[in-house]
């Protein structure tokens, strides 16, 4: 049994401190000015070795005193400098009241003079109570667990000797009550009545559960122990009588920040209490602003974030602070790159899961590069629905690299067709779509799959499986068998898609000239137009475009198709299109004229004719074979091979590794040539390379278009 000397310090003792400071040999404001400097400032603040190694740098405080003259702690707020962001955080004040812990902190020399306690009071102890249950304690527990109701517990505490109402005791007591109050009222819920204090059940003793919870909540502050306070906090955080709940919780939150800032909770404790708090108030605000409070109890103890644990523990905490956030991610930054190979796949799921909810807060790339290269060498440890946590956190998160690429090419090379999670072999698939990765194997794995397993596919799985063929201009070597199998589940589950879905599948099976005649008729029906513009506005606009260009592709590629079966646009709708391409076109207009010798054959941003209003039917800059030429309107129903098309490549047209088009820019290169255009293409990212450099540019410009000229020779 350990004890703990609590000193209660006389207001002789006080005045005999106080004569003591008043004759030293500075001045009494620079040493009331000093004291709180050292004893409110926290240690990692005095010592920054932590927030120094982050790159944090303390600037000022701003402390305003104690608002209450009996409180123990108060507030401040310091001013922290990451690079230059400047945050300004919260700080938590104690108020000192051992001198003997004053001197210590202060440097001031302790001799044996009065100051000293006295014999008297040398009495004024408590004990600590034991840190094992003992037999005593779990007896009484489980009479508190035979308990029916709150009055049961409440007349055996009256048979128990407050000595034995240790700290676990107390704090199962509380736990015992709240949870059979709140079990009645679930059963009874017209059992409450409205008092002055706020809501209380009919026909309780408010008096004595004032009394015995007041008891309680003494014993378990008094104990100091982080386990037993950081269990009554999610105890009080459940009652759901706010009458004496404010109180509570106030109560538990002051002698909470007390042991904080005396070093007494663990790092891992530190961050379960803020993962509390954020839930501590049914006002969110009020939850964040508390719980930024113990950010300093972090950095304090930096020290103890040496192990995968204590890692995954800081990282939970990020989405429940506000103002220290950005302080806390650039401690955690480093201090994760330092154990990556000790961690395992709980943990890195966890730091995942937390990324993913930082919406203004980036990290820093580093990591996910780490958590890349840890996928990589524990990927025969990783479980098939971990896999799909991780790589749909990276999606997410806007992050691939090589190495998370490879990665997903041996799950598909190593188990195919044995995958069990189908979703993750189509989140594969929305990765690839999305990064627009075009990976032979990848992709060739993913149409064997979906030939094994159609019958087992949901909606979404064919979805995202069957389009990334097209997006990509990816042919599977499955082939016939492959588009056998697509047609069929379309034909049986083509009611349970959304318009939008359908309508970009049959655009992408278009992007690889595979044509979907079987499925018009159903498109250009009554009842699947409501369906269109049901959707929501966005997916009504989408549609809407993406069918006109199946209607105009299908009408100039295929034969059988019989269309255009959508009317023609009245007016010209204005479109959002890319604001760097309309820019570039209008930087090349004059560099181009020059390049051919004649500004008045070329024009920008050109709307093509008898096409509808859609962003593959304009074309950037278009070379006419004379002025008069200029004058005119080309489009579907004219002679156009002696016009040139000027198409400028942005980066996003390409596939990640910038050497193969993606299947919708191919399909609009087709389509011109298809109506008789040459067609010029220019690389966006060469381009602004060489923009500012005239000579460079007019010859990439004479170039590429001298090669269109003598290719259109030779036919």
């Amino acid at each position: 049994m350990s004890f703990v000397r609590r000193i209660s310090v006389s207001s002789e003792l006080l005045r005999r401190s106080a004569c003591r400071l008043a004759n030293r040999q500075e001045p009494v404001g620079t040493a009331r000015r000093n004291s709180w400097h050292l004893l409110h400032q926290p240690s990692h603040l005095k010592n920054n070795a932590a927030t120094a190694a982050a790159g944090v740098r303390f600037l000022s405080s701003n402390y305003h005193g104690f608002r209450n003259p009996g409180a123990r702690i108060s507030e401040t707020s310091v001013f922290m400098q990451d690079g230059a962001k400047i945050s300004e955080v919260p700080l938590i004040v104690k108020k000192v009241k051992d001198i003997f812990e004053l001197y210590r902190r202060m440097d001031i020399k302790q001799t044996m003079c009065e100051l000293q306690p006295t014999e008297k009071e040398k009495d004024d102890f408590i004990i600590v109570f034991p840190d094992n249950i003992a037999e005593d304690e779990m007896e009484i527990i489980s009479g508190f667990n035979r308990c029916f109701n709150s009055a049961s517990i409440f007349r055996l505490l009256e048979t128990i000797p407050r000595q034995e109402v240790t700290p676990l005791v107390a704090v199962h007591a509380l736990r015992k009550i709240i949870d059979l109050e709140n079990s009645f009222e679930m059963r009874n819920p017209g059992s409450t009545r409205e008092t002055i204090r706020g809501t209380r059940r009919t026909g309780q003793d408010t008096f004595l559960r004032m009394a015995f919870m007041t008891m309680l909540l003494d014993i378990v502050c008094g104990s100091r122990k982080p386990a037993v306070i950081l269990d009554g906090l999610t105890t009080v955080m459940r009652d759901q009588f706010p009458a004496d709940l404010a109180t509570y919780k106030e109560r538990l939150l002051e002698e909470l920040l007390l042991c904080v800032t005396e070093g007494i909770f663990s790092v891992t404790e530190v961050c379960r209490a803020i993962n509390i708090l954020s839930m501590f108030y049914e006002d969110r605000k009020k939850c964040l602003e508390v719980a930024d409070k113990l950010w300093c109890g972090i950095a304090d103890l930096h020290k103890q974030i040496d192990n995968p644990d204590a890692v995954a523990a800081v990282f939970s905490t990020l989405p429940n602070l506000n103002k220290s956030r950005s302080i806390i991610i650039k401690i955690i930054e480093k201090k994760a790159m330092n154990v990556w190979e000790q961690y395992d796949t709980g943990h890195i799921i966890e730091i995942m899961r937390v990324l993913t909810e930082l919406k203004y807060d980036k990290i820093s790339p580093d990591i996910l590069k780490m958590i890349s290269q840890w996928l990589a060498l524990n990927i025969h440890k990783v479980k098939e629905s971990e896999m799909l946590a991780i790589v749909y956190s990276f999606m997410q998160l806007e992050y691939v690299d090589d190495r998370l690429i490879n990665t997903m090419e041996k799950v598909i090379k190593l188990k195919g067709c044995q995958i069990q999670e189908i979703d993750l072999v189509s989140t594969f698939c929305n990765v690839c779509t999305h990064f627009r990765i075009r990976s032979p194997y990848i992709l060739e794995g993913v149409s064997e799959y979906f030939v094994h397993n159609v019958d087992k596919l949901t909606v979404p799985q064919i979805y995202a499986m069957a389009r990334i063929f097209g997006e990509l201009d990816f042919y599977p070597t499955t082939g016939f068998k492959f588009w056998k199998e697509l047609e069929n589940v379309l034909e049986q589950k083509f009611i349970q898609f959304r318009p939008k879905e359908i309508i970009d599948l049959m655009v992408s099976f278009l992007y690889i000239q595979k044509y979907p005649l079987n499925f018009k008729n159903r498109l250009f029906n009554p009842n699947f137009l409501d369906r269109i513009h049901s959707q929501a506005g966005p997916d009504v606009i989408h549609s809407r475009q993406q069918l006109k260009l199946f209607d105009a592709g299908m009408t100039l590629e295929s034969k059988g198709y019989g269309g255009p079966y959508l009317p023609k646009d009245p007016t010209y709708l204005k479109l959002n299109r890319d604001h760097r391409l309309m820019k570039m076109s209008d930087k090349l207009f004059s560099p181009l004229g020059e390049a051919i010798g004649d500004f008045s054959r070329v024009g920008s941003n050109i709307l093509l004719s008898s096409l509808p209003t859609h962003e593959n039917f304009i074309v950037d800059l278009m070379i006419y074979p004379s002025r008069a030429a200029a004058l005119l309107r080309f489009g579907f129903e004219t002679e156009n091979s002696s016009n040139i098309a000027v198409l400028v490549n942005m980066p996003e047209h390409y596939d990640r590794t910038h050497t193969h088009l993606t299947g919708n820019q191919l399909l609009r290169i087709r389509h011109l040539n298809i109506m008789g255009f040459r067609v010029m293409t220019l690389d966006f990212t060469k381009l602004k390379k060489i923009i500012n450099k005239p000579d460079i540019l007019q010859n990439y410009l004479r170039e590429e278009y001298n090669q269109v000229v003598d290719k259109g020779k030779k036919k």
